[in-house]
């Protein structure tokens, strides 16, 4: 998936710096797809060549002006399209990094393999902090459902993670 899709997405609600684009997305779906500013200030130009969103300066006093993007009647059929067409065989991608340092770990001693799971069990207790923080922070109130229902799926793929550190944890300290 482009990260072209999730901006459309936020401007289809509302209109929005890129700065703001990038805040909403680490506020809201960023336990799933992170966008740095460049990367959305790269795309959000690449959209509006493409007239798929359009942008009006905004005039301040005291600090930097501010572009403003909105979407067009083209880029909001661009992601209808992308709703509606939509190729699974991405979501069946996986590179999970945790996972080739395990595979690759038998010859490591038994309690590094221990503290690195740790440390990811560790962060994913973090992630899932965060989580239970980001329905407090919502921003767009009438999608609520929608975002809940993402929001079950990572505090469960955390959760799994976590029992999976905790299970992995386990049977290494019981390997002689």
């Amino acid at each position: 998936m482009s990260l072209k899709y999730g901006l459309l997405g936020f401007l289809s609600v509302q209109e929005m710096s890129g700065y703001d684009l990038e805040k909403s997305f680490s506020n809201s779906i960023g336990f799933f797809w992170s966008a740095k500013i460049s990367q959305v200030y790269r795309d959000l130009h690449s959209m509006e060549k493409a007239g798929w969103v359009q942008s009006s300066e905004i005039v301040q006093t005291g600090k930097p002006n501010k572009r403003i993007f909105r979407v067009t009647d083209k880029g909001r059929e661009e992601l209808e399209n992308w709703l509606i067409n939509y190729d699974m065989k991405n979501d069946f991608e996986v590179r999970i990094g945790i996972l080739m340092r395990m595979y690759f770990s038998a010859n490591r001693p038994k309690e590094e393999t221990i503290t690195l799971l740790e440390r990811f069990r560790m962060t994913c207790q973090k992630a899932m902090d965060t989580l239970s923080n980001v329905h407090n922070e919502l921003e767009f109130k009438d999608i609520e459902s929608y975002t809940e229902i993402t929001l079950s799926y990572g505090q469960k793929y955390y959760n799994m993670q976590i029992e999976w550190c905790n299970e992995t944890i386990e049977k290494l300290r019981n390997m002689n």
